[in-house]
């Protein structure tokens, strides 16, 4: 099992971690960064700048791309996103919460992220809807899982069907 970098907004979000390396990323704009460096969570941490959540979102991501990181996890840590954002076919899962769920992808979807031009508006806040047009664009693996993080249907056929 390769990284895993697990992306929070507030150190409430680090949960049970899953099985490997793991790297907790705290993104925000400087307010629970001394509360989070000085929290033994078990895994190695790193704090990236970022104010709202499509920009704490690019700030994961980048930072995982650098790590070489095997699957990402974005708004906590969940088994079943975790479990779903593996393999080599990339992947997107969305947590379905307003105002924005979980969201987890493996390195290959990580790839194709890395390609696609970053509007401001992803920057904001829209930034899973962002995610899940450049996805079903490109005829990526989109799931969906409910706010427990149970899955549902896949995205793609929910669409289509």
């Amino acid at each position: 099992m390769g990284i895993t970098v697990i992306g929070i907004t507030h150190p409430g979000q680090a949960g049970a971690l899953p099985g490997g390396t793991n790297v907790l990323v705290l993104a925000d704009d400087g307010t629970y960064a001394d509360e989070f460096l000085d929290t033994d969570f078990g895994a190695h941490q790193l704090v990236v700048r970022a104010h709202g959540r499509g920009s704490a979102f690019f700030g994961v991501a980048d930072k995982a791309r650098e790590l070489g990181a095997e699957r990402i996890l974005f708004g906590g840590t969940y088994d079943t996103a975790a479990s779903m954002a593996t393999g080599e076919d990339p992947v997107l899962v969305l947590g379905v919460r307003p105002p924005g769920g979980p969201i987890a992808f493996n390195a290959a979807f990580g790839e194709w992220l890395a390609r696609w031009p970053r509007p401001a508006s992803a920057y904001r806040g829209d930034v899973d809807h962002w995610l899940a047009e450049n996805a079903l664009r490109e005829g990526l693996r989109v799931e969906l899982v409910s706010w427990l993080m149970e899955p549902t249907v896949p995205m793609r056929r929910k669409l289509t069907a």
